[in-house]
């Protein structure tokens, strides 16, 4: 995967070694079951999904430029079939909660869909977020995507949850508000 880089941030492949810094956001109770998964037991089930994630080669670490240090992840994942055919991805994310609400991760979202759209030259970006999930919501808003549908998707906890989902077309974005000058590509 190509290193992305921002204004503000690093995006890189997985290393092993984020592991601390991985598990450290991933077992607090509010970051995980907002995005469909449990937070974390334990420094090895951390170790289980990096290398999962590291294998899948689909996840950048967010890292601040200043400090190398995982502050979440982002992906552009396949997903299904249906997406496989149609040259569309679904990105999905995460961020430690002690950067919410400082635009960081609407600044990853903005690289992946250059990367996405400029490099991958996918059709569509797909997103989603849980109906209760509201930061997700404003990212989603403030990349422009375009609200389709409402899903419902397996929780970790063995029940359904709602799932709104909505999508940014090639064309919608290289004719949108982007600023694709911002993102700086690098092998």
């Amino acid at each position: 995967m190509k290193t992305l880089v921002t204004k503000r941030l690093i995006l890189r492949d997985l290393r092993y070694s984020d592991v601390e810094d991985f598990y450290n956001y991933a077992k607090k109770p509010n970051i995980g079951p907002s995005a469909g998964w449990k937070p974390h037991q334990s420094i090895d089930e951390s170790m289980k999904i990096i290398r999962m994630m590291i294998s899948e080669n689909e996840v950048w670490a967010i890292t601040l430029k200043e400090v190398d240090q995982v502050i979440g992840t982002i992906g552009l994942h396949v997903r299904n079939f249906d997406n496989a055919i149609s040259n569309q991805k679904e990105i999905g994310y995460v961020l430690d909660d002690t950067h919410w609400g400082k635009g960081l991760m609407v600044e990853a979202v903005e690289a992946v869909l250059r990367y996405a759209f400029i490099d991958l030259e996918l059709d569509k970006v797909l997103c989603g977020h849980s109906i209760h999930n509201i930061q997700s919501k404003r990212v989603v808003e403030k990349s422009n995507f375009i609200y389709t549908h409402n899903e419902f998707r397996d929780h970790f906890d063995g029940t359904q949850i709602e799932i709104m989902m909505y999508e940014l077309t090639k064309d919608n974005y290289l004719g949108g508000k982007h600023d694709k000058s911002k993102t700086e590509i690098r092998l």
